[in-house]
């Protein structure tokens, strides 16, 4: 088991600050979801559960949890 981020779609607007603010590479992503809507997709086996991403996020979008 391990602590990784975890995403709150409906939250999400995509506006890419977690992107920035995480230290490990490719392991937060921009996305389209439905062909416009763009939210973020994290990498769970890059993620290592840091919380950066939880602490920047401007809507409340993530979350740290065990999985």
């Amino acid at each position: 088991m391990y602590y990784a981020a975890c995403l709150k779609e409906d939250q999400c607007d995509g506006c890419g600050v977690c992107i920035v603010s995480c230290p490990e590479a490719n392991a937060i992503k921009l996305i389209k979801l439905n062909g416009k809507a763009k939210v973020i997709e994290i990498c769970g086996l890059r993620c290592k559960g840091c919380g950066l991403c939880v602490e920047v996020c401007p809507k409340d979008a993530l979350e740290v949890v065990l999985r």
